[in-house]
């Protein structure tokens, strides 16, 4: 009998790069029966060999409640041998799953980010509450994991934060998929003549978006009027967004600086395809402050870009590795101006960057690889309950 996954979030688009991209997908085409439930606009589809199943997306956050309990019937109802959950607020659901499903279904608490630390920055929350409702998280979160059987972490330096689990852990890093970026060809929108810079990511204060946008002034200001950024990702908040746009305006860069919205992930390749250089920018925010992983900065090297990259001891190591791009202090928007700068006064330099880094990354850091510890990791947690264990070595 093939095994039954169920990937549950509440939060996240249905083809999430980490959640359907990535890990559902090897799943699926190791052999596993998965099926993804998340908030969308459509009932079902069967993409890449996993079905995904949406329920109504909530129209007020106070509406998420409701999403967990369709979430928690539907995957009652599948019967799954494996629950594996992408949100902290989905803890919420692990005793009951464990009442309804038993022992013999497996839950996964599949970690993507330093949760507590990112209270510090919900701007729905009223900042005077924040700390009071990362306490109550942060306990809240250590008991409930007790109940699951294994975590699935997205960066080594998470595993300090759950001391007292004992259950099977895996450390699943968001490396890109290379099988996306194979024959990649330019999109039409960045077919103009410049030099074109891209950032791919989050549109927030806190991402470095602010600071990206003082380079490009800096330059304008020093005229060089060529250089181009493409801005690719949703927009988290209205108001931020105009602000932006009245930066733009202020400055007289509505032809240098173009947000694009967001992409799907399988298309991300072709945008980078047509881009000159990629930009990882970030700040000293809590979450910013411990190891993390700039998925964006593998995969603008994969694509052959050089790049310019925030200052942290968890990506410095990766550029000077691959003597791929330069690396700047965080908060320094003179400091990326002049990187800028230097990638496009150089063009023969940055190009060589850029086949070091993809040489640097084929080689070494792409999800191909990485997704090994995934299935390890499910062939430990389903061998010893004793169950049939797909691909098992």
């Amino acid at each position: 009998m093939t095994l039954r996954v169920v990937a549950l979030t509440s939060v996240h688009s249905p083809f999430d790069a980490r959640i359907f991209c990535r890990e559902c997908r090897a799943l699926a085409a190791t052999g596993y029966a998965v099926t993804l439930l998340a908030p969308a606009d459509f009932e079902r589809q069967e993409r890449d060999g996993v079905t995904v199943l949406g329920v109504p997306r909530p129209s007020h956050r106070l509406g998420r409640p409701l999403v967990w309990w369709r979430l928690f019937r539907q995957a009652l109802r599948l019967r799954p041998d494996v629950v594996h959950f992408h949100d902290p607020e989905l803890l919420l659901l692990v005793p009951l799953l464990r009442l309804m499903l038993g022992r013999r279904c497996k839950i996964v608490y599949d970690v993507h980010e330093y949760f507590v630390d990112s209270i510090a920055v919900k701007h729905w929350i009223p900042r005077r509450w924040r700390p009071a409702v990362a306490w109550l998280a942060r306990g809240l979160e250590q008991r409930l994991v007790r109940g699951v059987d294994g975590l699935v972490l997205a960066v080594e330096g998470q595993r300090p934060l759950y001391p007292h689990f004992r259950g099977p852990t895996a450390v699943v890093r968001n490396f890109p998929v290379a099988t996306l970026f194979e024959g990649a060809r330019p999109h039409p929108v960045l077919d103009v003549p410049g030099f074109r810079l891209i950032y791919v990511g989050l549109i927030l204060p806190q991402r470095g978006i602010d600071v990206l946008l003082e380079a490009m002034r800096r330059l304008h200001k020093e005229g060089l009027r060529d250089v181009l950024l493409f801005l690719i990702g949703p927009k988290t908040s209205p108001a931020y967004l105009e602000r932006i746009q009245a930066f733009i305006g202020q400055h007289g860069l509505e032809e240098q600086v173009r947000w694009l919205g967001p992409v799907p992930p399988d298309q991300v390749p072709h945008y980078l395809a047509g881009a000159d250089a990629g930009l990882a920018p970030g700040l000293y925010t809590a979450q910013y402050r411990r190891p993390s992983l700039f998925t964006k900065l593998f995969e603008y090297l994969l694509a052959g870009l050089p790049v310019v990259c925030a200052d942290y001891p968890w990506s410095r190591p990766y550029v000077e590795e691959g003597r791929c791009g330069l690396v700047v202090p965080a908060e320094d928007a003179a400091a990326y101006a002049q990187a800028i700068r230097w990638l496009h006064d150089h063009p023969e330099e940055a190009r060589e960057m850029g086949r070091r880094g993809r040489e640097l990354v084929r080689r070494k850091y792409t999800w191909e690889r990485e997704q090994e510890h995934l299935l390890a990791f499910y062939r430990e947690i389903l061998r010893e309950h004793g169950a049939r264990v797909v691909g098992g070595g």
